[in-house]
Order: structure tokens, then C-alpha cells, then sequence
């Protein structure tokens, strides 16, 4: 073998020792080479409920299936963190793009994308500064997700004042539930029978019987019985809850005066004498 072969043999073991390198080094990062990107579908199709400084729960209920069907939920969570944007070879020692590094980006990109447009504007100046989708998903968690002490309080003392006046059973339920899920959101949930505590104080005097009933139960009862028992009563009730005047069906009759019927039986006598 002449020099010239050998020097293609070390200038091909070279690179295919440079290529073994790359791929460790992607590998080791945990994002492929040949991986492909994830196109993302428009998020308003799936995600309904924009975020606003009061829905973080709903909206994460929402965005994060989301996120798991498309398979990129781990660029989220950061399980799949960014890979070094260029690779040193073990041969020649010099730097080179890593594939893996564009890759990651541009899929990264499309997942922020997706997370900015499922924001409102009164929350967006909160990820303004980050640069993943890592960084928007943790900061908007930071900031929605543990509110301060003030904020519990506020949620307890709202919890504590709701009354269901005028408003059907369904919407007073929905109300007390949002302040149970947000509660529960903060770190601060309250057990089931607590719940139903409040929201039996808050009822009209309607249902009097009804939370009698339901409060000699020995185990918390859930949302879902709540609701459908003070639904049903309500229903059997609508009529004593919302009186209705009705109409007579047929109209009183009149009666006619005696006057009337004395002077109509003067007048046949005068008339029949005159004639």
C-alpha cells in the first residue's frame, strides 16, 4: 500500500471517527441526528381558553395533553435539554455545527410559538425575556401557579362570602368550584367536605330540606353528586322557586243592574199605551 492510500485511510478513519463522536455527543443530549421536526398544528384548534392571570389551571388542563400527543412535552418539562451548538472532533480537534443543535432549536421554536399564541396580552409581558419553551412554561407556573399568602387569604375570604342570591344552582356550583380548583392550584386545596360546607352556607333558604339531607351523609359527597342532587331540586321545584301569575280561563261574567232592567220595562208600557 503507497502513501497515498494510506493517507485516505487515515483521512476516512478520521471522519468516520468524527462522525462517531458527533453522534455520541447528540446522543448523549438525548436528541437524535436524523431526528425529524414536529410540525404543531394551530393551537386554537385544540386549546380553547386563552391564559389570563385567573385560568392557569384550565389552561394547563388544556395545553398539556396538547403537548404530549405531539410528542414534545419533554422540551417543556426540560427532559430534553438543548444540545451544544457545535462538536469538537476527536481527531482534529476542530469545531463543527451540530445537527442535532438545529434540529432541537427549530422544534424548540415551533413549541414556543404554539405557547405564545394560547396567551393573553395581560400575561404575555411575563415571558418577554425567555428564550425556550422551557424557560415560558416554568416562569408562567412561577407566576400563575403559586400565588402569595395575600392571594390564599383573598381566595378563603371569597370562598367564605359566596352566596348564590339570584343565580341558578349550576352557575353558584361553578363559582365555588373556580375557587376550589384555584386553591387546589396554589397548594392550598380544601378537603371535599369543607367544600360542600360552603357552598351549603351559601344557598337560598330553598334548599333548607335539601342540605339537611345531604349534610347526615357519613362521607363527603362529591362535586359530580352535589350538583345533580341540587340540579334535581331545583328542577322539582322551579315552580314554588320562580312563582308565575296565571290568567282565569274563562272571563267573570257581568251582571247587569236592576235599574237597567226597571226602566227597559217602563219604557215597553209607555210606548205600548201611546200607541
Amino acid at each position: 500500500m503507497d502513501n497515498q492510500e494510506l493517507q485516505q485511510s487515515a483521512a476516512a478513519a478520521s471522519a468516520l471517527q468524527s462522525s462517531f463522536s458527533s453522534v455520541a455527543q447528540s446522543v448523549m443530549y438525548g436528541v437524535s441526528t436524523t431526528a425529524s421536526i414536529i410540525p404543531l398544528p394551530n393551537t386554537h384548534q385544540v386549546v380553547s381558553l386563552k391564559l389570563s392571570n385567573h385560568n392557569f389551571l384550565y389552561w394547563r388542563k388544556q395545553m398539556k395533553p396538547f403537548l404530549l400527543g405531539q410528542c414534545v412535552y419533554s422540551f417543556v418539562d426540560g427532559t430534553s435539554p438543548c444540545p451544544p451548538s457545535h462538536l469538537v472532533s476527536a481527531v482534529t480537534s476542530t469545531l463543527s455545527v451540530n445537527p442535532a443543535y438545529l434540529s432541537w432549536k427549530q422544534q424548540d421554536h415551533l413549541i414556543m410559538s404554539a405557547l405564545l399564541s394560547s396567551l393573553s396580552v395581560e400575561v404575555l409581558h411575563l415571558v418577554v425575556d425567555c428564550n425556550t419553551s422551557h424557560d415560558i412554561w416554568t416562569t408562567l407556573e412561577i407566576a400563575l401557579a403559586s400565588p402569595s399568602n395575600s392571594m390564599i387569604m383573598q381566595l378563603h375570604g371569597s370562598f367564605q362570602d359566596l352566596r348564590q342570591n339570584d343565580n341558578s344552582a349550576n352557575i353558584y356550583l361553578q363559582k365555588a368550584k373556580a375557587l376550589f380548583d384555584e386553591l387546589a392550584a396554589a397548594g392550598r386545596p380544601i378537603s371535599l367536605a369543607e367544600f360542600s360546607l360552603y357552598v351549603f352556607r351559601g344557598l337560598r333558604s330553598e334548599f333548607k330540606d335539601l342540605v339537611t339531607s345531604l349534610s347526615t351523609k357519613d362521607a363527603p359527597i362529591s362535586y359530580t353528586d352535589l350538583h345533580s342532587s341540587l340540579f334535581t331540586h331545583e328542577f322539582l321545584h322551579k315552580a314554588s322557586l320562580q312563582p308565575s301569575v296565571t290568567a282565569p280561563l274563562l272571563p267573570t261574567p257581568t251582571r247587569q243592574p236592576a235599574t237597567f232592567f226597571v226602566q227597559h220595562q217602563s219604557k215597553r208600557r209607555d210606548r205600548f199605551r201611546g200607541g
